[in-house]
């Protein structure tokens, strides 16, 4: 029978990638000069806090105590964020760059819901709230892929 932990720790690991998520275009903000990708970047950070506040609550209803901090990030996604700092400080803040980090990163956070989703011990109703949560993540993939032209 599969323990609420694992549930739990699954659900954290999502928690993880979407504080890395809020903390990589955070950065992206203060490394672009674009005042559109800038609004666009700040509403994927409001999206982020949102689905974490959902997992939160999944987490909540299952074991009542264990959210992970909403600071705490994964190792890989540690990666992800010096690889946006090292690409910025190198080309000088271009938009390119800024786009290709952040299509890097939400291409990650993609794979990481697909993961989760496709574990056979998470609630039907987890797994559609992920869906939902992995539809939004897929438009925002995308969105970033077509203003850097990539189609």
């Amino acid at each position: 029978m599969i323990k609420n932990e694992e549930i739990v720790e699954d659900l954290n690991d999502l928690v993880k990638i979407n504080n890395d998520r809020i903390q990589g275009y955070e950065k992206a903000i203060e490394d672009n000069k674009d005042a559109q990708l800038d609004d666009l970047f700040r509403h994927y950070v409001v999206q982020s806090q949102n689905f974490r506040s959902q997992l939160a609550d999944h987490i909540v209803r299952i074991d009542g105590t264990a959210v992970t901090d909403a600071t705490s990030t994964d190792v890989s996604s540690k990666v992800h964020r010096a690889w946006i700092d090292i690409k910025a400080a190198l080309t000088g803040k271009d938009r390119d760059t800024v786009l290709s980090s952040v299509e890097f990163g939400e291409n990650a956070a993609l794979e990481a819901y697909k993961d989760a989703i496709e574990k056979d011990h998470l609630p039907a109703y987890i797994k559609e709230d992920l869906m939902k949560q992995m539809s939004q993540l897929e438009d925002a993939y995308e969105k970033v892929k077509a203003l850097r032209g990539d189609k």
